[in-house]
């Protein structure tokens, strides 16, 4: 039963994410990746082969949904996999979790930092490989920074409203 839950869930961040937030852009730098909520909210126990497999399939969807070639699957893969490294880090008992990761579940000070600092790496992979071109390094930061701060204070809002 918590599976379909789930699965609900994903349904409706991806949706969310393909026909409100694609076309919410803040200039040319802006751009609110919030599908990113469905890796960061997994619950701790979640075995970490299936993390990875469903970071592949979150990507895999925005890639196919955006029509770009492995972008989004290459930087949900590694918020998948860096997850639960920053999760150990910031968090004492992450143990006693049984539900999703969110700023009630584990504090609002620790969610906030995975959230900000997994936003940036998401985004800065993201942004990266879409340029493809260190020469203009200046723009890949700047689109980290910007769309990562939209990104982070959506996320947050929602955990906020949430609670």
């Amino acid at each position: 039963m918590e599976w379909i839950k789930e699965i609900g869930r994903f349904i409706v961040i991806i949706a969310l994410q393909v026909l409100l937030f694609d076309h919410l852009h803040i200039s040319i730098w802006g751009f609110p990746m919030v599908y990113i909520l469905f890796l960061l909210n997994l619950p701790p126990q979640t075995p970490r082969w299936a993390e990875l497999l469903i970071g592949f399939g979150v990507g895999l969807m925005m890639d196919i949904c955006n029509t770009s070639l492995g972008i989004h699957i290459a930087a949900c893969v590694a918020v998948a996999f860096l997850r639960p490294i920053l999760l150990n880090n910031f968090v004492q008992n992450i143990e006693r979790i049984t539900d999703q990761v969110s700023g009630k579940s584990i504090g609002v000070v620790e969610y906030v930092k995975c959230v900000v600092l997994l936003t940036i790496i998401h985004h800065f992979i993201v942004f990266s490989l879409e340029t493809w071109n260190w020469s203009n390094w200046w723009m890949i930061l700047l689109q980290t920074i910007i769309s990562s701060t939209l990104t982070a204070l959506i996320i947050l809002a929602y955990d906020r409203l949430k609670r």
